[in-house]
């Protein structure tokens, strides 16, 4: 009877799957494959209010930002197995686990918890714990004592914090610094020269940006300047902001000049004093 029931939710999954996808699959199959795997694959600039927040505000960044879209992989696969373990306690969170990896993800926006707030409130109302206390679950022998069971639970989701916490303490590969500043007004910069020097083993292509508050903004265009920083050397950009001109922010404002590489995924960031001129 399970297995029907099952069956029926994929059969309607894959029917309404397919009225959605069948002309883009027969049509372009390959830029169908590649937007599925995009979120796995497009190393898109870190943001949101998750762990990334600690390469974003209170480091200066990490060289090891892959490691958050691993521990997010983790993490789902380790809340998953925890979940088929503890189906009894945990079937009422389980349109909220999946969710949870988004928390360690390079991309952890909290729109992404706000837009699924309706199917939990309905899951709270209509699968209560009542409804699961019959649930089967694995039990061999190994986990038939709670210190074990707790074990388990525990090794299972370890390798996602580690995972989380190896990109944390990873260290910016990209030394920035201005030096000099063109200004089309004393309150407006229209020029940015900046040094920038890799200490990495492997050569570097950044994307550069000015910060003054949350997330990332659009990336400031590199006028002159090598398309790469070799390992282990120094090169200078001129960079212009992306509308031609940036408005230095009030007094006491944090500035924070960033530079964002795709593959290695790695951010570094570094304080810079403008202040208007004159």
């Amino acid at each position: 009877g399970a297995a029907l029931v099952v069956a029926k939710v994929v059969g309607a999954a894959g029917v309404v799957w397919l009225l959605v996808d069948t002309y883009f699959v027969v049509s372009e199959p390959g830029t169908w494959i590649r937007g599925i795997a995009l979120p796995l694959t497009q190393g898109a600039v870190i943001h949101g209010q998750g762990v990334v927040g600690v390469s974003l505000y209170f480091t200066d960044g990490s060289d090891r930002l892959d490691w958050y879209s691993r521990a997010s992989m983790l993490l789902a696969a380790g809340l998953l197995a925890v979940f088929v373990l503890f189906v009894r306690r945990l079937g009422p969170a389980a349109t909220v686990l999946p969710w949870c990896a988004f928390f360690l993800a390079t991309r952890s926006q909290d729109g992404y918890y706000l837009m699924m707030t309706p199917l939990w409130l309905a899951t709270a109302v209509t699968a209560p714990a009542s409804e699961f206390a019959t649930a089967w679950q694995p039990r061999p022998r190994f986990l038939s004592r709670r210190p074990a069971r707790v074990a388990a639970a525990v090794l299972l989701l370890t390798p996602a914090l580690a995972s989380a916490a190896w990109a944390a303490t990873g260290t910016p590969p990209l030394g920035l610094r201005v030096t000099s500043v063109r200004r089309a007004t004393p309150t407006v910069v229209s020029r940015l020269d900046v040094e920038v020097g890799n200490t990495g083993p492997v050569a570097l292509a950044p994307h550069f940006t000015l910060t003054t508050g949350q997330g990332m903004n659009p990336y400031w265009t590199v006028v002159r300047g090598p398309a790469e920083v070799p390992a282990h050397a120094t090169a200078r950009y001129e960079l212009r902001p992306p509308a031609g001109r940036f408005v230095l922010p009030r007094p006491g404002v944090r500035i924070r000049l960033r530079a964002f590489t795709a593959v290695p995924q790695t951010l570094s960031s570094a304080d810079v004093r403008l202040r208007p001129s004159g």
